[in-house]
């Protein structure tokens, strides 16, 4: 690791912490106790939103299955860099705690505990999948509605920064992961307009 990210993590991970920070952090990171809240705002768009957002929402569902199932898992098998978590010692992992439904852990008391280094060679550090996702879920919102998107970027810039609070990524696993996100969707959003006859509709 180069000096930068190893001082930004530490900066990050430890030095800006705060008691609410240590709440926040882990319940933006864990996307599966928000599953049932995204699931009816999917519902509620796709019945509500009219024409523009069922295609919005096909395009979103396309780029998050592109940039998890394909790229980022194939960049993760391919490269192989450890987590911080798992590489160094004195890393504060973060986490919510644990309870069934998943909903119910941002009601749980958070957990922290400092890292121990493992003989693991290999990890899934690069990319963040959460950051690859969210940032391409952005890219697409803000290709049909502006506002929306600028919101969504804002939160996915919060969950990047909570994947490194947690110890579960390095500072620079983050922008490129950024990059790929975006990238993603405005591949999906360019791909679509082109198969579309009439052209999808110009955000607004």
């Amino acid at each position: 690791m180069t000096s930068w990210d190893l001082s930004l993590l530490h900066q990050i991970n430890t030095a800006w912490s705060h008691p609410v920070l240590d709440w926040l952090m882990p319940a933006l990171s864990a996307i599966e106790a928000w599953l049932p809240l995204i699931i009816v705002v999917v519902l509620l768009t796709a019945w509500r939103g009219g024409k523009r957002s069922r295609i919005m929402l096909l395009c979103l569902g396309i780029a998050v299955g592109i940039g998890d199932g394909v790229i980022s898992n194939t960049l993760k098998k391919t490269i192989g860099r450890v987590r911080p978590r798992d590489a160094m010692a004195d890393v504060i992992v973060r986490d919510l705690g644990t309870a069934s439904p998943a909903f119910m852990r941002l009601f749980e008391t958070p957990v922290k505990r400092m890292s121990e280094p493992r003989s693991e060679t290999r990890g899934k550090s690069f990319p963040s999948s959460h950051t690859v996702n969210m940032f391409a879920a952005a890219t697409v919102i803000a290709c049909f509605y502006r506002r929306a998107g600028m919101l969504m970027y804002l939160l996915a810039a919060a969950i990047a920064y909570s994947r490194i609070y947690c110890g579960a990524h390095w500072p620079s696993d983050i922008p490129p992961s950024m990059a790929l996100g975006v990238l993603v969707g405005l591949g999906v959003v360019g791909v679509a307009k082109r198969i579309s006859r009439r052209g999808l509709p110009s955000p607004r």
